[in-house]
């Protein structure tokens, strides 16, 4: 499991990088749909802060709560492991609903030259 600061900039550094991605399409191909790029980019940034928000969760039990200090550090690390999964899957998820949008908003012409471009 990343430490916060990793997880934060690992967020970070995706949505960025999905963000730089439809704006450069955009401006290599202008017949994207502005209004779509537009919404996409906002859906990004919706998608990292609510990311963002969810990585700050506590533990919110202290050790005096158990009988015996393993269980504690079992118990936390049960918990982190289980929230990290949590929060992975719905920002994966996340970020496929984004590159679908992103592969909708291509229209049919844009992607037959980027095929053409791909088989040279």
């Amino acid at each position: 499991m990343a430490t916060k600061r990793q997880l934060k900039k690992m967020v970070r550094n995706t949505c960025g990088a999905l963000a730089a991605e439809i704006i450069f399409a955009r401006a290599a191909f202008p017949q994207i749909d502005r209004k779509e790029v537009h919404d996409i980019i906002a859906e990004i940034a919706a998608l990292q802060s609510d990311t963002l928000v969810k990585v700050g969760i506590t533990f919110d039990k202290a050790p005096r709560d158990f009988e015996d200090g393993s269980l504690y550090k079992k118990a936390r690390r049960d918990y982190f492991r289980k929230a990290f999964d949590s929060l992975m899957d719905s920002f994966d998820a996340g970020v496929e609903a984004v590159l679908k949008k992103m592969n909708a908003a291509l229209p049919a012409e844009v992607r037959a030259q980027i095929k053409d471009a791909v088989a040279e």
